[in-house]
């Protein structure tokens, strides 16, 4: 599964072991056995958690040689990370805090809908002016779409 490249991942993005596992979730003896290779199959649950807490994805443990010379952050997203790290408990969840306010803030801009055998996510500002100029009726719960 290039359960070796979860170390190269790792090291590309500066985070260690410790990191890692407050991260994931992951135990650190845990880790270090998946990392050293004893454990030869863990749990694709643990494994997601692992990669998903580095920014990657499961599907980057196949494409990593790929990805190793180019830089998956930005260099001001590794520099935000850089001061993030140096942070103390604090000051961390003061940022973690404003980070899912602004998140959900955004993701509330947006609504998604389905038309034409696809989700498209469009600003809920264009969907209002839309259904004004459609001269769309409120739904109501009973009402039938079909």
């Amino acid at each position: 599964m290039g359960l070796e490249k979860i170390n190269i991942m790792r090291k590309h993005i500066g985070m260690s072991i410790d990191e890692l596992s407050e991260k994931s979730g992951v135990p650190k003896g845990t880790l270090s056995k998946i990392t050293a290779g004893i454990t030869k199959n863990p749990s694709v649950d643990t494994v997601k958690s692992i990669v998903h807490a580095m920014g990657f994805t499961l599907d980057d443990l196949d494409n990593f040689p790929e990805l190793k010379n180019k830089s998956v952050f930005s260099i001001a997203e590794m520099e935000h990370i850089k001061k993030y790290r140096s942070l103390d408990d604090y000051g961390k969840d003061i940022i973690d805090t404003i980070l899912e306010k602004e998140y959900a803030r955004c993701e509330d801009e947006y609504v998604e809908i389905a038309a034409r055998g696809g989700k498209y996510k469009v600003k809920r500002e264009a969907l209002i002016e839309l259904a004004k100029r459609l001269d769309a009726e409120p739904y109501e719960e009973d009402h039938d779409l079909c």
